[in-house]
């Protein structure tokens, strides 16, 4: 969440001046959120943090002017950001980006994983409307793999996009997984009897099988779907 020495309301107020909206449900467009996330916003006086960057992309505003409200009358960025792409050295495309935060936790590949912080690395940019496609950016984000037991599919040291959104268990797909106070990145199954299947793609790599039942129905949570990853060079 922002924190600032300014009110959320004041923030928003802000923003919709900046963007040119008359009321909270034109900002919840422009800011591609519901309009119950503007209200409760308000109501909380707290603003999740990837809003700004994200109209900071989207509408070439000035993050410290919506912040601290400092000369924004009028105030955009000399060009709206964008990746250009110049196919042939002639044409130009113009591409809306969105910002998802990489937090510290980590997705095991292995045995289990302790380090479930929430605090953020750092951010990368997608295509706006790829994500959109994938589900509500407000709920992706992005963790490093450690260890190999997703090997071929998923590598030790990459990359992955975690829809926190998405956690109904769908037959062989693969989820980023709680239990206890571990997280895995795993193959989920479900199973007759209350159990549940964590796979591993790596061969080398027993299956793990969740009792469901009892105390064990308080411990395992699905954190999200993951929806992309990338190995890097």
């Amino acid at each position: 969440m922002m924190n600032t020495t300014h009110t959320a309301a004041e923030i928003l107020d802000r923003l919709l001046e900046a963007l040119r909206c008359e009321k909270d449900v034109q900002l919840a467009a422009a800011l591609g959120v519901s309009p119950q996330a503007v209200s409760q916003a308000r109501k909380k006086d707290r603003i999740p943090e990837g809003w700004l960057m994200r109209a900071a992309l989207r509408h070439g505003i000035s993050v410290d002017a919506i912040l601290f409200g400092q000369g924004h009358e009028g105030e955009r960025a000399a060009s709206r950001p964008a990746v250009r792409a110049v196919p042939g050295g002639e044409n130009q495309c113009e591409v809306d980006l969105m910002l998802v935060p990489l937090v510290a936790a980590r997705l095991s590949a292995g045995p289990g994983s302790l380090e479930t912080d929430s605090e953020v690395l750092g951010h990368f940019a997608f295509r706006t409307d790829w994500l959109l496609r994938k589900g509500n950016p407000d709920n992706m984000v992005l963790m490093r793999v450690y260890g190999d037991s997703m090997e071929p599919t998923i590598q030790h040291g990459d990359m992955a996009l975690v829809d926190q959104g998405k956690t109904r268990i769908v037959p062989h797909t693969i989820y980023a997984v709680g239990v206890n106070e571990e997280i895995y990145v795993k193959q989920v199954e479900t199973l007759p009897g209350h159990r549940m299947i964590l796979r591993s793609h790596n061969e080398r790599y027993d299956p793990i099988e969740v009792d469901l039942r009892g105390d064990m129905a308080d411990s395992v949570r699905i954190i999200g779907k993951i929806i992309w990853w990338c190995h890097e060079a």
